[in-house]
């Protein structure tokens, strides 16, 4: 399996903003299901994946209640309506060309009271916004924000934007993975009143409801 750390991350930061009551899920971009396997473990919910890479699907099977293999438009048809009390993206908006048509069209198969919850890289990270102005350059690297598979690129305000315009009411959007207070970006946060606060962080997570 190309870069086998890539597919075994438990995410363990997305899991206090997963409500407590779920009781049926699916992971798209669900790896070789150590997330979902890890919330199976710890609150037992009926546990659905998707992932275009096959060999970490077949690892993903022997985890997951269900794993279908293939890319979300390739296998979304086969996906029950109105099922799923909790929908995760965990960074993999960002590795479509057009995240908008899948936001919009897993909206039929999320239960009436169910939650998406994405975590999606942020642009304006400290290490971006350094190489960008001081080293002027654009690298692409084998993982992380300039992930060289991604192929869309996300601030605080445009995931905010995509998920309003795919009909969706934010819950909560909140920085994640973020550099320590004390250290030099958050100092120049703090004398900016803030408004660089964006810049500590290297992911946001979104928690939004179809409407």
């Amino acid at each position: 399996m190309q870069n086998a750390d890539y597919y075994s991350f438990d995410r363990k930061e997305i899991f206090p903003f997963i409500p407590q009551n779920i009781e049926k899920t699916l992971d798209v971009g669900c790896a070789a299901g150590v997330f979902s396997n890890k919330l199976k473990k710890e609150r037992n919910p009926e546990t659905w994946g998707i992932e275009m890479q096959k060999e970490a699907a077949e690892i993903a099977k022997t985890r997951l209640d269900k794993v279908l293999i293939g890319s979300f438009d390739e296998v979304s048809d086969d996906l029950p309506q109105q099922y799923f009390d909790c929908v995760f993206f965990n960074d993999v908006l960002e590795h479509m060309p057009y995240p908008e048509t899948c936001l919009t069209k897993i909206k039929a198969n999320v239960h009436p009271k169910g939650k998406i919850i994405a975590s999606i890289p942020n642009m304006r990270h400290i290490e971006v916004l350094r190489e960008l102005l001081f080293q002027k350059d654009w690298k692409y690297k084998d993982s992380g924000i300039l992930d060289r598979t991604h192929l869309r690129f996300f601030t605080k305000k445009s995931i905010i934007r995509m998920f309003k315009d795919c009909g969706y009411k934010i819950d909560l959007i909140k920085g994640i993975n973020s550099v320590s207070p004390y250290c030099l970006t958050s100092i120049l946060s703090k004398l900016s009143l803030n408004s660089l606060d964006d810049i500590k962080h290297k992911q946001f997570i979104i928690v939004a409801s179809p409407i």
